[in-house]
């Protein structure tokens, strides 16, 4: 299950952007979770969090989920 995050403020960092995503989530889902999925330009590491680009994920959007044979 994957929760969809948007944020394009320019003034925020892309590691504050993916933290409240991965807060947003947890929040929903009551679980952390293991994989956020990004474009490439907005790869950054997140500790305990496998950030993975995607040619398909749009700048600024982040799609943060659990995958069982993620990586962390």
């Amino acid at each position: 299950m994957y929760l969809g995050w948007f944020d394009d403020n320019p003034k925020k960092a892309v590691s504050l952007k993916i933290e409240e995503a991965i807060d947003a989530y947890m929040d929903r889902f009551k679980v952390r979770p293991n994989v956020v999925l990004v474009n490439e330009a907005d790869r950054t590491d997140i500790s305990g969090v496998n950030v993975r680009s995607e040619g398909y994920i749009r700048r600024n959007n982040f799609w943060v989920g659990w995958e069982e044979a993620a990586r962390v």
